[in-house]
């Protein structure tokens, strides 16, 4: 009976592997070189990848059949196969541009030249010829895309819509469908939490409105990140990068990146990938000591105490405490303090003073960060298809990132041991996603360099006393015979007495203490653990409908904000708030084909604020007989929800309380500060005091500046904060384009060309109040709990305490601008391609009031010229960047970035015989050093070598 049974097995098995037929093939290149990783799929279902030689196996049932090869920027290749004899060898050819499918603009595969909207894309194989070392970087030489350098390691994509910054909470990133950005801050740092870039498939950036399909935040532009899948994309790859970077009086540091990808398919149900990359350095220095008018203000004469007393430089911190010379003297007066000889100040001595701001002398960056950067990331997912390759797929995902990095917001931040994690569980088909994800940061040791300095100093020598002494060493200067300057240099000289020196213990343990005491408590370290919930989905109805393509969708996020009273007014627990929206879209084709409309509409309802309605409509048409010209008009709106900081923000830094504005925040947020006129005194404000009971800032400023010139308070100088609590901003935006493909003189020229114009409402913006100690606003001279306790008083005495609050402006904001760029193979075989972009603003309002911050130059000029094969196995490229001089304005400083032009090249070899590529290229070739941010590090130059194996 066994033998019976064995025997049947034997011919079962026989039986199917004769039914099996294996056919066997190579892929090559244009230049008939192997090419791996190709995707061959027969008509049958059954699908195979080349390997790094070219050669590829799949199984088939019966004849003839149909290969389709395929691969990321190549051209897909149909094979009919009659018989197994068949030489299969098939040639993969590099598609144009304009041919190359992408999926963001409108959730559904179409080629470039089709698209709807304004879009930029990569791949894998731009990836290799990029001079530029990483991936990420090189996304700056794409037409209107610019790359902000926030530090060696973290680097922000903006678009030449305008208002980019650090804070990038207008720009949205996605990594297979799911956001990169740190929960706290609510944006992404570069590709920290991204790619590695052996595992990149394609990246696509839409640089315009997108809050349609993508909902909020993806206000001006949104990129999207898709890794390779390994059931396509097995095997292992590394790579291996190393270099130096230079930098004017820093000299020489070396850096390292090391990464790996490693996938396996282990049957057609089941595959696996796991990702890890480390990379080590050392950050750009931030060595702007220019003379500022304070936090968030702007450059003035002066890089030093020496030229100027009240001081106050870039990257220098301590030194925001200041006061007017005559305010120290009238409070010395007031409070009956004698001078050295015992003698009272004679009355009246203020208005006989120095009429200037005295600022603390503080601390340079240097001093106080940590500039080693380096970060671990490691990735896995487990991908599942139980029912085969054309069912569903079952995707779980984790991600974990561990750094050391210098971060640039509204203050430096010198951040260790930060930490975040991400889980993912998504199930998608031909047809349908569902996806959810947690992400949570984890600020670990991270600590404010501004306030880090300013208690070191403090610690030393409290400011109280400081300002006193120094006060007091003027007066007696000046009592015998001394000049202002000799003056000030014997006060200066007096109080310095003692300070703690960079590189001593004393200095070295009060920097620790900083470091250790967090920001409630009066230090300088950071506590954040906060973390966000969010689902979406997205249902093609092809399959239903027959007249349109129509897609239904929706997505839901929820915040768990956790700085335990550090950052947000979680003091009492954290804080919850949720957002979510619902979307549909319709694609419609006319005209055999050639005239296509797409029409979205979305709504989307946050906690805080009354939903928005999303629409977006765009027409195209097809030209030519091979339909080469492409024509769209687009109208399309976006706006952008209050940030999380933006609504929760409770933050004292220096002398200034950061304070976000929606109504339930008001009276979260408690601050207990000192009395200037006397430091004994406490008062207790509330976020309702500087909404409700507040100076605006402008007319303090110049209130108080009449006052010092010795003339009676001028009440009609002081004008009531009137203020609006936060709503969500804005856009509308029109957009006029081309693609197509023209012949000149025999060489085919891909062009695609962009107009728009933006309304934008409501616009988040930033201002500034004083409120008052005591007393009331309306009636500032009237006594709060006796005489001296007026608000008029308070203002006079200097008894105010600074709020900076987000709000919306009332004025009117359009930005505008074009893009055009081009692409060709010239002299042989070399690809030249090149950019230009303009983009302007303008305010419809007799005063601005505000920051725009724009942030954006008006003329950008891109070049590339590369050749992949110049001979066999050596390639190069150069890549070379021009912009005009623009204003930059943040919460850090207001300043002008300098025009640049910026060379980066490189060369790259392939070694068949060990599977590799090695590539050596440099950046910022012409060794002009720039600053892409004001009060961010500055960037030299950086030459490298890698070596990649087996991608």
């Amino acid at each position: 009976m066994v033998r019976k049974l064995l025997l049947l097995l034997f011919c079962a098995v026989n039986f199917t592997m004769l039914a099996q037929t294996q056919l066997s093939g190579l892929v090559f290149d244009e230049y008939l070189e192997p090419f791996p990783g190709a995707s061959i799929t027969s008509s049958e279902g059954t699908s195979a990848t080349s390997n790094i030689d070219g050669e590829f196996t799949i199984s088939v049932k019966k004849f003839p059949v149909t290969l389709n090869v395929s691969s990321v920027g190549f051209q897909t290749e149909v094979v009919q196969v009659t018989s197994a004899s068949d030489d299969l060898n098939v040639i993969l050819k590099e598609a144009f541009v304009l041919d190359q499918v992408v999926i963001s603009a409108s959730r559904t595969p179409e080629r470039v030249m089709e698209s709807p909207v304004t879009i930029e894309r990569i791949d894998g194989k731009y990836i290799k010829r990029t001079a530029s070392p990483n991936f990420f970087e090189s996304l700056g030489n794409l037409k209107g895309i610019d790359v902000l350098g926030n530090s060696f390691s973290t680097k922000i994509i903006t678009s030449n819509r305008g208002f980019g910054n650090t804070l990038n909470n207008r720009f949205v990133q996605l990594v297979d469908g799911a956001e990169s950005s740190i929960p706290v801050f609510e944006y992404s740092f570069g590709n920290l939490f991204g790619l590695n870039e052996l595992d990149v498939k394609t990246v696509e950036i839409l640089p315009g409105a997108a809050s349609a399909l993508y909902g909020a935040n993806a206000f001006n532009g949104i990129l999207l990140m898709t890794s390779k899948n390994p059931f396509d994309d097995h095997g292992m790859s590394t790579y291996f990068k190393s270099g130096v970077t230079t930098q004017d009086d820093r000299g020489a540091y070396a850096f390292y990146d090391v990464g790996a990808r490693m996938a396996f398919k282990f049957s057609e149900h089941f595959a696996a990938k796991a990702n890890i990359v480390y990379t080590n350095g050392e950050d750009w220095y931030a060595r702007d000591y220019r003379n500022t008018t304070g936090q968030g203000g702007t450059i003035i004469p002066g890089f030093s105490h020496a030229d100027d007393v009240g001081y106050d430089g870039v990257n220098v911190y301590g030194d925001e405490i200041g006061f007017n010379l005559r305010d120290i003297i009238r409070s010395l007066e007031n409070r009956n303090v004698p001078l050295p000889n015992g003698q009272p100040i004679p009355a009246g001595t203020w208005l006989t003073v120095d009429n200037t701001n005295v600022s603390r002398v503080g601390y340079r960056e240097e001093d106080l960060n940590n500039y080693r950067t380096k970060f671990l990331t490691f990735d896995g997912a487990l991908h599942f298809r139980p029912w085969g390759k054309e069912s569903a797929e079952i995707i779980f995902s984790s991600k974990f990132h561990l750094s050391d990095n210098v971060i640039h917001a509204s203050n430096r931040y010198d951040q260790r041991q930060g930490f975040m994690e991400q889980y993912k569980l998504e199930v998608k088909g031909k047809n349908y996603f569902v996806r959810g994800y947690y992400t949570e940061n984890d600020a670990g040791q991270t600590t404010d360099t501004r306030l880090a300095g300013i208690f070191v100093a403090n610690d030393w020598k409290d400011h109280g006393t400081y300002f006193g002494e120094y006060g007091i060493a003027y007066l007696a200067s000046v009592f015998t015979g001394a000049t202002n300057e000799q003056a000030h240099a014997f006060a200066r000289q007096t109080a310095e007495t003692g300070r703690f020196v960079p590189g001593t213990p004393e200095y070295e343990a009060s920097l620790n203490k900083a470091k250790n005491t967090t920001l409630s408590a009066g230090g300088a370290r950071l506590i954040d653990q906060t973390g966000y919930y969010h689902a979406d989905a997205n249902w093609n109805l092809s399959d239903y409908f027959d007249f349109a393509n129509i897609q239904i969708g929706g997505s839901f996020r929820s915040f768990a904000l956790d700085s335990q009273g550090q950052v947000y007014t979680d003091d009492d627990g954290v804080i919850r708030h949720r957002l979510y929206g619902l979307y549909t879209q319709l694609q419609k084709t006319f005209n055999d084909d050639r005239l296509k409309l797409t029409a979205t509409a979305r709504f989307d309802k946050a906690r805080n604020f009354e939903g928005k309605f999303s629409p977006r409509a765009t027409l195209s048409y097809a030209v030519g007989e091979r339909r080469d010209h492409n024509f769209r008009i687009g109208f399309q709106t976006a706006f952008r929800n209050p940030t999380s900081q933006d609504q929760y923000l409770g933050l004292q830094l220096g002398d200034r309380v950061f304070l976000g504005t929606v109504e339930e925040n008001l009276t979260r947020e408690v601050t207990t500060t000192p009395y200037r006129s006397n430091p004994a005194l406490t008062a207790t404000l509330t976020g309702e005091d500087a909404f409700n009971n507040s100076f605006t800032a402008e007319s303090v400023d110049a209130f108080l500046a009449d006052v010092r010139l010795g003339n009676a308070p001028d009440l009609s100088l002081l004008q009531k904060a009137e203020l609006e609590v936060l709503r969500p901003e804005t856009v509308q935006s029109f957009e006029l384009g081309y693609r197509g493909a023209v012949d000149l003189a025999g060489k085919l020229f891909e062009f695609d060309l962009v107009g728009y114009y933006n309304f934008h409402e409501d616009f988040i913006t930033t201002k500034e109040v004083f409120a008052p100690l005591y007393g009331d606003v309306n009636n500032p001279t009237t006594p709060e709990n006796g005489p001296g306790t007026e608000a008029l008083t308070a203002v006079v005495s200097n008894d105010v305490l600074r709020y900076i609050l987000r709000t919306n402006t009332s004025s009117k904001i359009d930005t505008y601008g074009f893009a055009a760029g081009f692409s060709t193979k010239i002299l042989g075989g070399f690809d030249f391609g090149g950019s230009y972009t303009f983009s302007d603003f303008k305010v419809d309002a007799e005063t601005i009031d505000f920051k725009p911050s724009f942030n954006t130059p008006k003329h950008q000029v891109k070049l590339q010229l590369g050749h992949e094969r110049l001979f066999k196995n050596f390639g190069f490229g150069v890549n070379a960047r021009w912009q005009d001089e623009f204003l930059y304005q943040s919460r850090f400083i207001d300043a002008l970035v300098d025009d640049r032009l910026v060379l980066d090249a490189q060369m790259s070899f392939g070694v068949p015989s060990l599977k590799s590529q090695i590539k050596v290229g440099g950046t910022n070739l012409t060794g002009e050093n720039y600053t892409s941010v004001p009060g961010a590090g500055i960037i030299g130059s950086q030459y490298y070598i890698s070596w990649t194996i087996n991608n």
